[in-house]
């Protein structure tokens, strides 16, 4: 199922054979995303492949999320590092409200376009104490650009994150995981490293909170690091599911922490 439709980067060649087969099968199954639409609780699911910014955030945060079972983190077990990717978007606010009732720490690899429209929110998330990272500028498929479009994607990146009063990023997380000998090239020269993830939610796709929770705690273990996303139309399912996931955690001996921690 397609994540995104995105425009190809300026600068990019064109797609390779295996890249056109990808495109040609993305695009077949977003066609049959449109006619399986997923009713949820409060007004219908838009096809998963949509990940744009959401217009309006519901309110989904409780008083009774923010409050812990299990508020002491201690690392008998090892540490599992929580992480977001696709923001600063509409529904990081009520992240950042949950993280700070639970004293968790996270990592949040950001997109350089949202960045630039909404610095304000990684102020908020640098003054929470998290770390945030380069997730590109636009969310390319990076293994299909030129090298010099690589550059731009993580370069401008970094340079919005840094103007937004954030450090300049150590950490890129490629959109998809894509990467490849040129993109890591080019985030090297950048000063940074090239990350990934052990543990996938898949809570882009508007999974519910429960199975969201029980994809984390069922694959726990010393190390992991989970991927979540605060910037896509899903991102109010993640938020009912990040109580559970920390006390979860909390309860098996796993500290939550930042990627970096």
């Amino acid at each position: 199922m397609i994540r995104r439709d995105r425009t190809r980067t300026a600068g990019a060649p064109r797609p390779g054979r295996p890249a056109l087969r990808r495109h040609l099968t993305e695009l077949g199954f977003g066609v049959l995303a449109l006619a399986a639409i997923v009713p949820l609780a409060r007004g219908a699911l838009l096809p998963a492949e949509s990940r744009a910014q959401t217009p309006r955030a519901r309110t989904v945060v409780t008083d009774a999320m923010l409050r812990p079972a299990y508020p002491a983190n201690p690392c008998r077990a090892g540490r599992v590092a929580l992480t977001f990717d696709d923001g600063p978007d509409v529904y990081t606010p009520q992240i950042l409200t949950v993280l700070r009732a639970y004293k968790a720490r996270a990592t949040f690899y950001m997109m350089g376009k949202k960045v630039a429209a909404r610095p304000d929110l990684v102020r908020a998330v640098i003054a929470d104490g998290h770390a945030v990272e380069n997730h590109s500028w636009d969310h390319p498929h990076m293994a299909d650009l030129e090298p010099a479009a690589i550059r731009r994607q993580l370069a401008d990146t970094s340079a919005a994150i840094a103007a937004a009063g954030a450090p300049r990023p150590t950490l890129f997380r490629p959109p998809f995981g894509n990467t490849g000998p040129a993109v890591n090239a080019e985030a090297r020269a950048l000063g940074m490293r090239v990350v990934r993830w052990s543990v996938d939610t898949n809570d882009w796709r508007g999974r519910a909170p429960a199975d969201i929770t029980a994809t984390v705690l069922g694959k726990a273990a010393p190390g992991a690091v989970v991927l979540m996303h605060d910037g896509v139309a899903a991102s109010a399912s993640t938020i009912r599911a990040l109580p559970g996931i920390i006390d979860g955690l909390r309860a098996r001996g796993f500290c939550t922490s930042s990627y970096a921690e």
